[in-house]
C-alpha cells in the first residue's frame, strides 16, 4: 500500500524529545514526510535527517523569505547531499525583509534548483507577496515547483495550474469552501497534501494529521480513500523526484 506524504514538515524545529513520538505516530498513521527548512541552520539539520530517518521521504533545504539574506551561494553544497530532493521553502512574504532582497534570495535559489535538478517549494503569503511572484514567473520556468499550503485566490490557482505547478493543500481546506471550490477543479495530477508542521504556542499539528487533510480532499473530488492515498502519492514522487 502506498503511504501518505505530508509534503511540509519542519521536523528539525521539533525538539529531539518529543521528535520519536511524532515520528511514531506518523509511522502508526501510515505517514512519510518531506522535511523543509527556513534557513541555513535548518537546512544542515535537514541534511541529517533526510539521511538518517527512513520516515523522512526527502529533504528540502533553502531560506524562507522572512529570512531572506541576498545570494545564497551556501545552499549549492548543501543540496548536493543525499536525500535532498527540494530548495525550499523560498518565494514572498509581506512581513519579510524588503522586496529586492527578498527577490535576490528568491531568484538565487531558483537558479541553484535548475541547475541540480531539483524540486523548488514556493512560500507566497501576505500583502503584495503574489504580486512579487507573478511580476517573476519565468524564474520558474522549468521547474517543478510547489505552491506551499495553498491559501490563494482562483487567480493564483489559475496560473498555478496552467504552469503545471503543484498545490499542496493543508488544514484550511477542511473549513474554507473557497479552497475546496479551487481544489475541486484543479488538475488531479497536481495536487498534494501537508501539514506545515512545526511547534508553536497554540498550534498543534503534526504529519499523523495530513490524513484528515487527505480525508476532505477526498470528499471534495468524489474520490474514495484508497484512490485518494494512490493519487497523491503518485503526485509527490512526481513533484519531489520520489522513487517509486
Amino acid at each position: 500500500m502506498d503511504p501518505w506524504y505530508d509534503t511540509d514538515v519542519h521536523l528539525e524545529r521539533v525538539p529531539a524529545t518529543a521528535r520519536e513520538g511524532l515520528l511514531g505516530r506518523a509511522r502508526a498513521a501510515g505517514v512519510l514526510v518531506v522535511a523543509v527548512a527556513t534557513d541555513l541552520e535548518s537546512s544542515a539539520a535537514v541534511v541529517e535527517l533526510a539521511a538518517g530517518s527512513p520516515l523522512v521521504a526527502g529533504g528540502a533545504v533553502g531560506v524562507h523569505p522572512r529570512q531572506a539574506r541576498g545570494a545564497v551561494r551556501e545552499l549549492t553544497d548543501l543540496a548536493a547531499n543525499p536525500g535532498v530532493v527540494a530548495i525550499g521553502e523560498c518565494g514572498f512574504d509581506g512581513s519579510g525583509p524588503g522586496w529586492e532582497l527578498q527577490a535576490e534570495t528568491f531568484l538565487a535559489q531558483a537558479s541553484i534548483a535548475t541547475n541540480l535538478g531539483l524540486a523548488l517549494v514556493l512560500h507566497i503569503d501576505g500583502g503584495g507577496a503574489w504580486d512579487q511572484l507573478a511580476t517573476r514567473g519565468d524564474a520558474l520556468e522549468g521547474l517543478r515547483v510547489v505552491r506551499h499550503y495553498f491559501t490563494g485566490d482562483s487567480v493564483q490557482a489559475d496560473w498555478h495550474a496552467e504552469r503545471g505547478h503543484f498545490a499542496s493543500f493543508g488544514n484550511p481546506l477542511r473549513r474554507t469552501s473557497q479552497l475546496q471550490e479551487i481544489t475541486a477543479r484543479y488538475p488531479p495530477e497536481l495536487l498534494l497534501i501537508e501539514t506545515d508542521s512545526y511547534p508553536a504556542p497554540g498550534r498543534i499539528t503534526q504529519p499523523a494529521d495530513v490524513v484528515k487533510v487527505a480525508e476532505a480532499l477526498a470528499g471534495v473530488r468524489g474520490w474514495s480513500v484508497p484512490e485518494t492515498r494512490e493519487r497523491l502519492a503518485n503526485n509527490t514522487r512526481i513533484a519531489f523526484g520520489l522513487p517509486g
